[in-house]
């Protein structure tokens, strides 16, 4: 995660495929969305577990959240677009990653 440097304020985005796990997994969201506020805007980001992932070309991270994997990326440094890539159990969320960009 890049280092807070004051206020700014944040976006989150769903493509389709996260989106759609979403709307089976309502609790699940609402665990991603507090962990991203946590982790940009919150007083102890350090309890949030999120790793980076280096997919190809691209850098990723993910969330760990019970027994679920949520994939993101960041875009911008000011106006934080927060593009959630994925969503599902450990081992689809891995599998689905093999074919990403």
């Amino acid at each position: 995660m890049p280092k807070r440097r004051g206020p700014f304020s944040y976006e989150i985005q769903y493509v389709k495929a996260a989106d759609k796990f979403f709307k089976d997994h309502e609790d699940v969201r609402e665990q991603y969305e507090d962990a991203i506020k946590e982790l940009l805007v919150g007083e102890h980001p350090e309890k949030i577990d999120v790793k980076r992932i280096k997919v190809k070309k691209n850098n990723y991270f993910r969330i760990k959240l019970d027994g679920y994997r949520v994939v993101y990326t960041l875009i911008n440094n000011t106006i934080v677009v927060v593009n959630t890539m994925l969503a599902g159990s450990r081992g689809d969320v891995y599998k689905k990653m093999s074919g990403m960009n």
